[in-house]
């Protein structure tokens, strides 16, 4: 049985990786990685008994691979396998053993979820190149999703037009990690992810009932630079009236929209928040907007909630974002304390996260750090402990 496993998590251009034993209840993380060319960071940085350090480079993703698994042979306490995060998994509940007939089977889901899928897959390509005896796992990030009642499942198309598809829900290792976290906080909980995609998800008892995204991570509250839901009629008006083809309009909807298309100035709320510009101030507007509307819609499918949670980069990092969204449910009985908020920042809020509600808030607020990770160290682990 692997005693370490490398957990690599894959965005439409960075890589997140972090080492973690297996031991106990909870995966000990050893050492992150993180390669970000957005940040003008073109080298894989490892952190590691709390410094960093950035290895040689600049390079491409797939030899920051090799990098990576020379790196935890060299920390791997007994045998070594590697879990990725892959976003779309059809209706499998996973985790998945990934070989090659796996590999190729969830790359035909790629049209589903263009920015996220093949990247992952590539990763476990260039593993399964490298070492192919080395055993690796797929998390996925649909599978949180699967206990959703067919009401939150089904498209709202006849039955042959839908080809089999059917309303999965995604950021399932962040909403699982949140659930994990509130299990002993909260019973009903609406917790937002605000990264580079953005959804809110309705979780009873630590399962999820209701989501905001759909058959692919296009649908929901606009993102960085995806449109998010949106009358379906717009694209037919593009199409027909407009001339777009469908090339167009995929790239208008996935990679110029959102806080980049309303702006026109950039995709990172940083830029933007506070920033002295009208389009800019409407992107931000409209975006904690769409939030607080999607927010409202997952508490009705709970009946009302008991936490609001706050998650992913954008949710750790944005104390204006969270104000302005919070703001929504103050006749609900949500009062945040707004020092709480403020002070709550990347870098500041620990591992279990924080309460960010004023004391006799009926609704308590809080922002959980990020933790994908951890999640697919588990999902390592339980594998292979259930097939030993």
């Amino acid at each position: 049985m692997p005693g370490t496993a490398l957990c690599m998590n894959a965005g439409s251009s960075s890589l997140k990786a972090a080492l973690f034993a297996l031991e106990g209840d909870a995966p000990r993380e050893l050492l992150s990685a993180t390669l970000d060319p957005s940040s003008g960071e073109q080298r894989l940085v490892v952190t590691e008994a709390g410094r960093s350090r950035p290895l040689a480079g600049p390079e491409p993703r797939s030899a920051a691979v090799g990098r990576l698994l020379d790196l935890a042979r060299a920390r791997a306490g007994g045998a070594l396998a590697v879990g990725h995060r892959v976003v779309h998994g059809d209706a499998e509940e996973g985790p998945l053993r990934l070989d090659r007939g796996c590999i190729d089977a969830l790359r035909r889901l790629a049209p589903l979820a263009p920015l996220h899928q093949d990247p992952a897959l590539d990763l476990a390509e260039e593993v399964l190149r490298l070492d192919p005896e080395l055993p690796q796992f797929a998390s996925l990030d649909s599978s949180f999703h699967t206990t959703m009642p067919g009401s939150a499942r089904r498209l709202p198309l006849p039955e042959a037009a839908t080809h089999g598809l059917e309303r999965y829900g995604f950021h399932g290792l962040s909403y699982r990690s949140v659930a994990r976290r509130m299990r002993e906080r909260a019973r009903h909980v609406v917790a937002l992810h605000l990264g580079g995609g953005a959804s809110a998800c309705a979780m009873r008892d630590g399962r999820s009932l209701d989501t905001t995204m759909g058959a692919t991570p296009l649908a929901g509250p606009m993102m960085t630079t995806r449109s998010g839901s949106l009358d379906p009629g717009v694209i037919l008006f593009l199409m027909r009236h407009r001339g777009w083809t469908v090339g167009e309009v995929e790239d208008l909807l996935w990679r110029r929209s959102g806080l980049l298309g309303v702006s026109g100035l950039s995709n990172d709320l940083r830029d933007l928040e506070g920033l002295d510009n009208p389009d800019a101030r409407a992107a931000v507007e409209l975006f904690c907007a769409d939030l607080r509307r999607h927010a409202g819609a997952m508490a009705a499918s709970l009946g009302g909630m008991d936490a609001l949670v706050f998650t992913g980069g954008a949710g750790v990092d944005q104390p204006a974002v969270r104000a302005a969204v919070a703001e929504g449910f103050a006749r609900s009985g949500l009062t945040l304390d707004e020092g709480a908020n403020r002070a709550a920042t990347a870098g500041t809020v620990p591992a279990g996260g924080v309460a960010i509600s004023a004391p006799g808030s009926r609704i308590s607020a809080w922002v959980l750090p990020l933790a994908e990770e951890a999640e697919i160290a588990r999902d390592v682990q339980s594998f292979t402990e259930e097939t030993a």
